[in-house]
């Protein structure tokens, strides 16, 4: 049953990207279905530019679909306020009434949710998590098997979009991947007005993530779910409570919400995305109206798909944020008999990419490779052709010797954009060894001395200029001041958030920071003044003129933390390592993120 599984979810999702493909050849579209437009949201004016570059880019690239009817947009939060993704939905809606009127109502629009700083997935935190790579079908027709999640997204909801009616807003996060295959009736849709997604998932999941409650009188649901995968379909319920991240005690408490498989294992329905109609467009603008200015954090699921605020649950005196959650609920769901629709996808599967080893391991996820068709070693130029790279590495677009490079066995490896070769042909002696649980993006790597990347390392390169604010909305090119390559390392199970002081800030788990990083940066540091730091906006990673330069420093910083901050012989290969290499400033992750401008 596993097996026709996942390829019932493979065959939908080759049928989407077959359709998708021959999108990329198109300037427009008869008689077939897509999205009028698209809008991505952005944390700020930076992070709009960032992305309108990069659509730009990819629209050059032939890399998302340019169609003569099709729109892009990117809405920045505004300056100085966090209003969440439920606010950056209201304003999202608001800029789409504003331009183009009634005219929505004969529109489809997805809106992605990418704002934010992105800090538990580092590697992509400049360029934003919907730009990562993920691996998809070799199939030989495509230039290359991988995309950016962003390409993903376009892809994986082809087949639900015909099911749609104009008008329809389809909300979803930057960070998921949700496959499905679509077995819906064709008027199912058309009548209801807010509906959101459901999965089955483990009990754990749902602790993480929104659990519905549904209405299934005569456990169709169940029954769906024991059918064939080829004959399951896609019902239609009534959401009688939205619980979000539910502990399992909960859960139990509410025994209609916890479900048995084919197998007798416990599942529940948990969320991903939602759509909603023209006349909800309008509803959410009311909302809107009456909850203004947004000096609080609202959230596009826990606030928006709770159906219920128990009475005796209303403080007596509420915040702005209360008054505004029971607003959203009194508009929503307790006036002309409106309701939360669940759409039951016994037929899919919900992968969440927020983390760094959530993402490792999506990649590497045995049943995900067969639902999307994924090879083990994508664009993986193994110079000497030999085929000996495990399943559990995946490549991208990356470039390696493999008599100089091994793996430690049986733990995935991402590479993207990687390439290690050797100074000589002698390469007797000349290794890199990387470890487990690792991510390596943008690196190049010229071998002269043995190297070990450590388990559990994120290792990537970008490069920066610095600009200041009134530069934020150009795209002019670097200029020659304060621009140059940074190497950044963290640990994969890093918490980049938590706070200390400098002198007990650790990296790799245990391993202070101020062991492993250069003396010149310990001077910075110390003139600052007493600081809290977290892994995220700590100034130690020196910007230098060349890639190769970032590089070593970086290396310099995995032997000390290889050897846990302490020195050793193997240090004396950077003997003098500051004084040859010209450091432009010590930034942070934070900086970069904030005021630099990123080659793409």
């Amino acid at each position: 049953m596993a097996n026709e599984y996942n390829n019932t979810l493979y065959e939908s999702f080759n049928r989407n990207l077959k359709y998708y493909d021959n999108l990329l050849s198109q300037k427009s579209i008869n008689n077939q279905e897509f999205w009028d437009i698209i809008v991505l949201t952005s944390g700020n004016l930076h992070q709009k530019s960032l992305y309108e570059r990069q659509i730009k880019r990819k629209l050059e690239n032939n890399e998302i679909p340019n169609l003569e009817n099709l729109e892009y947009h990117v809405i920045a939060d505004p300056p100085g306020r966090q209003i969440g993704s439920g606010g950056s939905t209201l304003l999202a809606i608001k800029f789409l009434y504003n331009k183009y009127g009634s005219n929505l109502e004969r529109k489809k629009v997805l809106l992605i949710h990418a704002g934010g700083y992105s800090t538990r997935l580092p590697h992509v935190s400049i360029l934003g998590k919907l730009f990562m790579k993920v691996p998809i079908s070799s199939d030989s027709t495509r230039e290359r098997d991988w995309v950016e999640l962003f390409d993903l997204k376009l892809i994986i909801y082809i087949e639900l979009i015909k099911h749609l009616k104009k008008g329809t807003v389809f909300l979803t996060s930057s960070d998921t991947i949700e496959l499905m295959s679509i077995n819906v009736k064709e008027t199912s849709l058309q009548n209801t007005s807010l509906v959101a997604l459901a999965h089955p998932s483990t009990l754990h999941i749902g602790s993480t993530h929104g659990v519905y409650k549904i209405q299934d009188d005569f456990n169709q649901c169940q029954n769906d779910i024991k059918k064939q995968p080829k004959d399951r379909e896609c019902l239609i319920k009534l959401c009688k409570e939205y619980l979000h991240k539910p502990s399992i005690e909960i859960m139990r408490f509410h025994k209609e919400i916890i479900h048995l498989d084919n197998n007798g294992n416990e599942f529940v329905y948990t969320d991903s995305t939602y759509f909603f109609d023209y006349n909800t467009i309008k509803i959410f603008l009311e909302i809107l109206d009456e909850i203004q200015p947004l000096t609080y954090e609202l959230e596009a699921w826990s606030d928006f798909l709770k159906t219920k605020f128990e009475a005796h649950s209303i403080p007596q005196e509420m915040t702005p944020l209360e008054e505004a959650q029971l607003t959203i609920i009194k508009k929503l769901y307790s006036s002309d008999n409106r309701e939360l629709n669940v759409l039951i996808l016994n037929n899919s599967k919900f992968y969440h990419l927020g983390t760094m080893l959530e993402y490792i391991n999506v990649n590497v996820d045995p049943q995900f490779k067969d639902e999307l068709g994924i090879v083990s070693f994508t664009q993986g130029q193994l110079l000497n052709k030999r085929n000996s790279i495990k399943g559990n590495i995946c490549m991208m677009n990356s470039q390696i010797n493999e008599n100089i490079v091994s793996f430690e066995e049986s733990v995935p490896i991402i590479l993207d954009n990687v390439k290690i070769h050797s100074t000589t042909s002698n390469e007797e002696n000349k290794k890199i060894i990387i470890g487990g649980w690792s991510i390596l993006s943008n690196i190049d790597l010229i071998i002269s001395k043995e190297i070990r990347v450590p388990n559990y390392t994120c290792m990537f390169t970008s490069f920066l200029r610095k600009i200041t604010s009134s530069e934020i909305s150009s795209t002019s090119s670097f200029s020659e001041k304060e621009e140059g390559y940074v190497t950044f390392i963290f640990g994969t199970n890093d918490d980049m958030k938590a706070s200390y002081s400098f002198n007990s800030l650790v990296i790799y788990k245990n391993i202070l920071v101020h062991k492993i990083v250069l003396s010149q940066c310990i001077k910075s540091i110390q003139q600052k003044g007493e600081h809290k730091y977290a892994l995220w906006n700590v100034p130690i990673f020196p910007m230098t003129k060349t890639k190769e330069q970032s590089v070593r420093l970086a290396l310099l910083m995995l032997n000390k933390i290889e050897n846990e901050g302490n020195t050793t012989k193997k240090e004396e290969v950077y003997d003098n390592i500051e004084e040859n290499h010209e450091i432009i400033m010590f930034v942070s992750l934070k900086m970069c993120v904030e005021m630099m401008e990123v080659s793409i």
